[in-house]
């Protein structure tokens, strides 16, 4: 049928549509302009708290073409999660136009992330124009969003960039629907947007030309700098050069904790390791995480990079800055990591920056746009050919996870370690960025200030909360604090209920949740288990047995003592008589008032962690005496693998699991002079086959076939891979994290899920 003939027989109708999703902050309003106007459509659009509204006039073959490109054509950042759509009244517009935003509601949509920078204005920085060279160029397809929102809707007077007045040139282009530039909120040129200051050697430099040469020199000549970037200040050096490595170390007090590398581009990085595709889509994707990369030869970087192991955190370039960076460097690696010391939060403000790196080496570089919220970089690993998610902050949070069930009201105040916290509106639980441990003073400030900035901008006012079982966690404490009513989940349980909750698994599931501390119901240290589970309740199956952990949370930093329990309670005092390096490597006087304290239960409360029992295995092998940094120690084994290698070591299972077997055929072994790969690789072996009978009796015994796995140990590459493999030659269905971590950065989805179905 012809054009013509169409428009004869159709009548014009209109639509009011409402989208609802990550709509703001992505060029929606002008992709629906554009769109419109190509469709030759009436009507108008415009933002409101909680999405986007739309009214098109038409043919209703037009206006069905508008429905089916608005799905299929949106921006790139864009996530549409509803289109509510119904007939209206005919207004007859004239045209199709973007109207103000409308805020008199209390509904909220999806905040975006920070976005890479996008090819665009890569290409407008290096073009013969305004913006050449301007570090802080953007458009709607790019640049900072989490980082920059003071409130909704998401217009420029709500950001952080309200501060500065648009020149003309900027305003038209800020006011031209058909402009990429079209109400993105942070646009701004030399003209108008905020500027660079750099100090060094008591110099202040405020010609951004100059700035970035003196950079360069700085980085070439070894210094160590400190520079604003999107969520907070970084901390850079060359990742070539050994002594700037040190000096950073030294600057950091972090000794031996591995840093991420910024590599020049996609083909350098790839000089210095082999990635999949699928590493390598995640590495230019927008969202620009770290990514753990497996491979990295030593030779290539300087041994204080990854202090010993064959991984490294890489990651490209994201901001403006960082490729005029590296066009001043004759390096193709830098060193990216959080501008702090160790353990505290990523330092934002000018007065941070200026108190902590007076003293640092090569100079500060700041800015005078204010950044809203703080965020580190965030952190994956690809899992069984999946991208999981071990640090969620820069480009992945505040995306929230969807639920098949109402959680709204609903407050989760996460763990003591990795903490994020999680708050419900109906059907969404809307995750922080990382914040970190909280038994650090500053880390647990940030924690409590990130909770009042949530709750003010997504309209939150939590009606219950919920939190872990641990009665002297942080995070529980705040909770009882608040004065609501509120739900204890039990450590294990809640990780579970998370992965349950992001795949929408309503009914029973066999869960296996290995990390390394949990507290338990029976007042014991968990972390080893098997739970038969759903939202409301669960059953304890199996796990580790119970070992004494002399000094509590002292053995964490310390796997010398795991070891020595370990030893102590397969040999007794037999244990004096082993020749092994590790024996002669420990303090015979601490050993023996160690021992004495297993003896007396002083201090030496029961633990089933398999956690506890990687670093023992790490520490009788002699890879980590002392531990420097969280999970080094199962860190240094992971890093001895060799996946040729498939045999195990014996273990006695049962509802509890005895590993002494295991340690006496390790220790055979180590006077045998099998090498440590051997070991370490045959140690993964008899645990993934170990986790894998459990389920396997379990499955048989309950008729449950859906599997989780789950917990920080499993962020362990070789280990998940392995039990998948076996648990799909028994054909269980397997799920594990990829939305939120395996840590317990992921478990306050899982306390959000079990009181929304408690309540």
């Amino acid at each position: 049928m012809s054009y013509q003939k169409q428009i004869m027989q159709a009548g014009i109708t209109a639509y009011l549509i409402h989208v609802k999703g990550r709509v703001q902050g992505v060029g929606f309003r002008p992709f629906v302009y554009r769109l419109a106007h190509r469709l030759k459509l009436a009507g108008y659009v415009y933002n409101q708290p909680d999405g986007v509204m739309i009214h098109i006039e038409g043919f209703d073959f037009q206006c069905m073409k508008f429905f089916e490109l608005l799905k299929t054509n949106a921006p790139l950042g864009a996530v549409i999660k509803r289109i509510n759509k119904e007939k209206a009244g005919i207004e007859k517009p004239d045209s199709f136009k973007i109207l103000p935003s409308k805020t008199n509601i209390s509904a909220i949509t999806e905040i975006c992330p920070d976005i890479a920078i996008c090819p665009d204005c890569l290409e407008e920085l290096y073009g013969n124009n305004r913006r050449n060279h301007y570090p802080f160029i953007n458009c709607t397809n790019c640049g900072p969003r989490f980082t920059l929102i003071d409130d909704f809707p998401y217009d420029r007077h709500n950001t952080t960039m309200h501060e500065f007045d648009m020149c003309n040139n900027c305003e038209s282009e800020y006011f031209n629907p058909m402009n990429r530039r079209f109400h993105a909120q942070p646009t701004s040129c030399p003209s108008c947007g905020p500027v660079y200051t750099f100090l060094y050697n008591d110099i202040e430099l405020n010609d951004f030309s100059l700035i970035i040469r003196q950079i360069g020199n700085q980085i070439n000549q070894g210094k160590v700098l400190a520079l604003k970037g999107l969520g907070g200040y970084n901390l850079v050096c060359d990742a070539r050069n050994p002594d700037a490595v040190a000096e950073l170390r030294l600057f950091k007090h972090r000794e031996k904790k591995p840093f991420a590398v910024m590599f020049r581009s996609l083909e350098h990085l790839k000089k210095y390791t082999r990635i999949t595709d699928i590493e390598e889509e995640v590495l230019i994707s927008w969202r620009r995480p770290i990514v753990i990369l497996e491979g990295i030869a030593e030779k290539t970087l300087p041994k204080g990079i990854t202090t010993g192991l064959n991984s490294v955190g890489a990651f490209l370039p994201y901001l403006p800055l960082h490729h005029l960076l590296f066009d001043e460097v004759e390096t193709d690696a830098i060193v990216v990591t959080s501008g702090n010391e160790s353990d505290i939060p990523i330092l934002y403000t000018e007065v941070m920056a200026k108190q902590a790196f007076q003293n640092i080496s090569g100079g500060i570089l700041m800015n005078n746009r204010k950044i809203a919220r703080r965020a580190d970089d965030s952190v994956v690993k690809v899992i069984d050919n999946a991208i999981c998610i071990m640090r969620r902050a820069r480009g992945y949070a505040p995306d929230p996870v969807d639920l098949n069930f109402n959680v709204d009201g609903i407050f989760a105040t996460g763990a003591e370690l990795s903490n994020c916290f999680c708050i419900g509106k109906e059907k969404q639980g809307i995750f922080s960025q990382h914040i970190g441990d909280l038994k650090n003073a500053d880390t647990y400030n940030f924690f409590a200030e990130n909770i009042q900035e949530f709750s003010r901008m997504y309209r939150f006012k939590p009606q219950h909360v919920v939190c872990d079982m641990h009665p002297d966690y942080l995070s529980t404490q705040y909770a009882r604090e608040l004065r609501l009513p509120f739900t204890t989940v039990q450590h294990h349980h809640a990780h579970i209920a998370s992965v349950m909750a992001e795949y929408g698994i309503n009914d029973q599931v066999l869960g296996i949740s290995y990390d390394g501390t949990g507290y338990g119901t029976d007042g014991n240290i968990w972390g080893s288990e098997l739970l038969l589970a759903d939202f409301k309740s669960f059953e304890r199956l199996s796990h580790f047995e119970y070992i004494p952990l002399p000094g509590g949370d002292m053995a964490t930093m310390e796997p010398w003592r795991s070891g020595l329990a370990y030893l102590y309670h397969v040999y007794g005092n037999d244990l004096q008589i082993l020749t092994i390096p590790f024996i002669r490597s420990i303090d015979l006087s601490k050993a023996k008032k160690i021992i004495s304290a297993i003896d007396k239960g002083i201090n030496s409360p029961l633990c089933c962690s398999a956690g506890r029992l990687f670093d023992a295995v790490s520490a009788i092998l002699t890879l980590c005496i002392e531990s420097n940094y969280h999970a080094e120690a199962p860190m240094r084994l992971e890093n001895k693998l060799e996946s040729k290698i498939t045999a195990s070591y014996s273990f006695s299972l049962g509802t509890i699991i005895s590993f002494s077997q295991t340690i006496r055929e390790i220790v055979d072994d180590i006077l045998s002079g099998v090498s440590t790969t051997e070991m370490a690789t045959k140690f993964h072996n008899t645990i993934a086959t170990a986790a894998a009978r459990q389920i396997q009796i379990a499955s048989e015994q309950t008729g449950v076939r859906k599997v989780v796995i789950t917990g920080g140990t499993f962020q362990n590459r070789y280990l998940t891979e392995k039990l998948l493999h076996l648990l799909r030659q028994m054909n269980l269905e397997s799920y594990y994290p990829r939305e939120i971590p395996f840590n317990d950065g992921g478990i306050a989805l899982g306390q959000l899920a079990v009181a929304a179905h408690k309540m």
